[in-house]
């Protein structure tokens, strides 16, 4: 494992291109955790609710002040954050519900209405143990196994706190992500077709 001073403690997984490394948000130092960048690079994620949460700036303002680092695993290329893995457990996930920033960007009934609909999105996957909330990578730095890493290691994460299986929804109009779980041991499951917009159940089970 190697330690970085704006990274903490950094580890690369076999498999992984050589100059990746993967490292839990609460790890960073304060002030690599500060830089607004990873925050913006989290906020790409929950674009299937972009009906509630708008497009990733309008994501950024709502959920970027309130992110949990202690569920998100980042990876980095050199000094450059190029992807996340976020995840769910005990009632936790990678953003706080916080009700303010949905008033001051959409208004009261507007931004209740939203906050409403994202809480009930978010409560609605308390029911998983382990799940692999949202796997984001840079566009420049796909095609080269950084998504299969970033799984790995949250895979490697789940059966360190002691869960024995991991869980995850994709949305139906994503084939690429449904070709990487596969890829990496997950089995499809039923289709949802609550919450919208639908997705399909996978699962895995860890050594």
């Amino acid at each position: 494992m190697r330690q970085s001073p704006s990274r903490g403690h950094a580890r690369r997984l076999p498999g992984s291109p050589d100059n990746v490394h993967i490292v839990l948000g609460s790890e960073l130092a304060p002030e690599r955790a500060a830089d607004p960048a990873l925050a913006h690079l989290l906020s790409q994620g929950r674009g299937s609710l972009a009906f509630l949460l708008g497009d990733s700036t309008c994501r950024l303002r709502l959920l970027g002040a309130g992110i949990h680092w202690d569920r998100v695993l980042l990876a980095f290329d050199g000094e450059r954050a190029v992807g996340f893995a976020a995840f769910k457990h005990h009632r936790r996930g990678p953003f706080g519900l916080h009700w303010r920033p949905f008033v001051r960007e959409f208004g009261l009934v507007n931004g209740a209405v939203r906050f409403v609909g994202f809480c009930l999105s978010e409560l609605r996957e308390w029911r998983y143990g382990f799940l692999l909330y949202g796997l984001r990578v840079d566009r420049s730095a796909r095609n080269q196994g950084i998504g299969s890493a970033l799984v790995k290691a949250c895979c490697a994460h789940a059966a360190g706190q002691g869960f024995t299986r991991i869980e995850l929804e994709v949305p139906l109009n994503n084939p690429r992500a449904r070709r990487l779980y596969l890829h990496n041991g997950f089995t499809l499951r039923r289709k949802r077709w609550v919450p919208f917009p639908p997705v399909r159940g996978m699962w895995r089970s860890l050594p």
